[in-house]
């Protein structure tokens, strides 16, 4: 994450699947939202367009974007893919 897939041999299409899929294994979400806020905005942002993406507690999301700045935009590298980049401040793909 914190790295922004960027390290990734798949295509972004790939990756985003893969990482979708990893994040959706039972508890893998809610062990990284407790850790969360100890990492930079940008890892932030990504886990909540993930976690909008796999649906999860709206709550714990809101919790989220409300700890991101507002007027920043963050550059999610290949997850710009995702289907939630924009809404969590996603810079858009080049």
């Amino acid at each position: 994450m914190r790295r922004a897939a960027r390290t990734s041999e798949l295509s972004p299409e790939e990756t985003i699947a893969r990482t979708i899929m990893l994040f959706s294994e039972k508890g893998r979400f809610d062990r990284l939202l407790r850790i969360a806020a100890s990492e930079p905005p940008r890892v932030r942002a990504m886990i909540g367009a993930i976690g909008e993406q796999l649906g999860k507690n709206r709550r714990a999301l809101r919790r989220l974007r409300n700890s991101l700045n507002p007027f920043s935009r963050f550059d999610f590298g290949p997850l710009a893919g995702l289907q939630h980049a924009r809404d969590w401040q996603a810079k858009g793909r080049r």
